[in-house]
């Protein structure tokens, strides 16, 4: 029993002692004149969890479960590893151990690195325990955990006006969010009397006919909107443009690449685990808001000057293809429950996705930092050429533009084209129908301005202002040369991951097949 609750802690242990010891070892580390250490500290305690995931993930150890017992019997913590968060948190750790690199050479400059250390390993901390834990108390504990990081770590350049602003509109538009979602799980609280994830949807699933419908409507719009915000969905995304040029790019890359993945986890859970799609009509809400967030985004991002504003407006169009997902899973859970193959399907396009976009966002705005770094500037017109200067990491950053664009074969096409092929299993479905060509025409967008920014970035010749320009560090260069070639490695090795993927997708298909069967004994659906 020890020995599984020990099993079931020790990520998130290895990274808030990592976190919470960083200060020491910064400042032993200085006295010793060897201040790297502290630097390889924080590399060594992400490496310690992406292994961790890696290998529970491979060795088929999953689910792994445990509970610590606290008076009163609400304050117990259930944890609970399976495929979906372990999938997860093996790409915030992976990231996480990246960007920790890449920081290295990145932020050599800055002062405040102990607590930079100790705010990322923090950061991922939050973002693992969000996917660990089985109740939503402690979601939400985790979850408010990753928030304050994740404001500091946008202001973390403190002495630039932009940098306090966005952090602090981050934190007004998230703690709004936060606190709708706190509200709706208050809400949950007082109607079932646990926060328990299976319990939860035992309650409502046996309590459905007493429990007033359009209260549990209510409910599911709250939890939508309020990591919606964190999810950066269209109305809700206006914090994301302005935190990125302001924060440091590796913490772009950690916002884009992951923060916002998590907003889009809770949404997946909690949707899945407790609303059981097959039971409530909300797959078609989803679905508009993915095309909304998508068109949003794909036309503000035509608009843009600022290369990180650029990538932080086509993340939200991400987002849009991710939520899109979800509904279309969702839509056609209630409105086809026999049809599990296009479910998971669905899933399985939406999941993918969080990958590619995750590795594919990651590099680019790691890539796009090495530019800036360099350069001095954001301004996409004076970081024309700029590819010849920098070959590596152009050719780095080309790799990552090609991949979103989703341009055969790159595993950036085939999860968007499973998305394309579970809305087109019902062609005589208007609504679907309608939303597929809405999403095409969306995908087309964003290929033509991601090529559109490769062309300009890696095959125009450069301008005078970046004769003196020349490669990043190694440093630099390597976290992005690697997530180059991991973006080949999963197009080439596509059926192993997609076989990695199929496994959460089992897991949250595998309660809509348990609510099937519930359903029909209580005559439902």
């Amino acid at each position: 029993m020890v020995g599984m609750l020990w099993c079931c802690l020790f990520p998130l242990l290895v990274l808030l002692v990592g976190g919470l010891t960083t200060p020491v070892i910064g400042f032993l580390s200085r006295k010793i004149g060897k201040e790297k250490i502290r630097d390889a500290w924080a590399i060594l305690a992400f490496a310690i969890t992406t292994a961790y995931f890696l290998y529970i993930i491979s060795n088929g150890k999953l689910p792994i479960t445990c509970k610590i017992k606290l008076e009163p019997e609400w304050a117990s913590v259930g944890i609970k590893i399976d495929a979906f968060s372990a999938y997860l948190s093996l790409i915030f750790s992976f990231l996480g151990l990246i960007v920790s690199i890449y920081s290295v050479g990145y932020m050599e400059k800055e002062t405040g690195l102990d607590e930079y250390y100790t705010l990322l390993l923090t950061l991922v901390a939050g973002m693992v325990g969000v996917t660990m834990v089985d109740d939503l108390f402690t979601l939400y504990v985790m979850w408010e955990l990753m928030c304050i990081s994740s404001y500091t770590l946008v202001s973390f350049r403190k002495y630039r006006w932009e940098a306090v602003e966005a952090g602090f509109k981050y934190l007004v538009m998230s703690t709004i969010g936060s606190l709708i979602a706190l509200y709706s799980i208050s809400l949950l609280y007082g109607i079932t009397g646990t926060l328990n994830f299976s319990e939860l949807s035992q309650l409502i699933l046996s309590n459905s006919a007493s429990i007033p419908r359009d209260t549990l409507y209510y409910i599911i719009a709250m939890i939508i909107a309020g990591f919606g915000v964190t999810a950066a969905i269209v109305p809700f995304h206006t914090w994301l443009p302005d935190a990125h040029p302001a924060a440091p790019s590796s913490i772009s890359a950690m916002l884009s690449g992951v923060v916002i993945k998590t907003g889009a986890f809770a949404i997946f859970k909690i949707l899945f685990t407790v609303f059981y799609p097959t039971k409530f009509y909300y797959g078609s809400i989803l679905i508009l808001f993915g095309l909304l967030t998508m068109t949003v985004a794909n036309i503000m991002v035509i608009l843009q000057r600022d290369v990180k504003r650029f990538l932080a407006y086509s993340s939200i169009a991400n987002m849009g293809y991710i939520i899109l997902a979800l509904g279309v899973s969702t839509y056609i859970a209630y409105n086809h429950p026999t049809e599990l193959g296009a479910v998971s399907l669905a899933l399985l396009g939406g999941l993918f996705h969080i990958l590619n976009h995750a590795i594919g966002k990651g590099l680019l705005f790691l890539g796009a930092g090495c530019f800036i770094h360099e350069a001095k500037t954001r301004d996409l017109t004076k970081l024309e050429g700029i590819g010849v200067k920098m070959p590596i990491s152009a050719v780095s950053f080309s790799v990552g533009l090609l991949n979103l664009a989703g341009v055969p074969p790159l595993s950036g096409f085939w999860s968007k084209f499973f998305i394309v092929m579970a809305m087109l299993a019902f062609p005589a479905d208007p609504f679907l129908y309608a939303s597929t060509i809405v999403f095409i025409v969306n995908m087309f967008i964003a290929a033509g301005y991601y090529v559109w920014l490769l062309e300009r970035i890696s095959l125009r010749s450069p301008s005078e202002h970046l004769a003196k320009i020349t490669e990043a560090k190694l440093s630099m260069v390597i976290p992005v040369l690697i997530l180059a070639i991991l973006c080949i490695l999963i197009t080439i090795f596509i059926d192993p991951v997609v076989e990695i993927i199929a496994e959460p997708v089992s897991v949250l298909v595998g309660s809509t097949v348990s609510n099937i069967k519930i359903s029909l004994i209580l005559g439902g659906v």
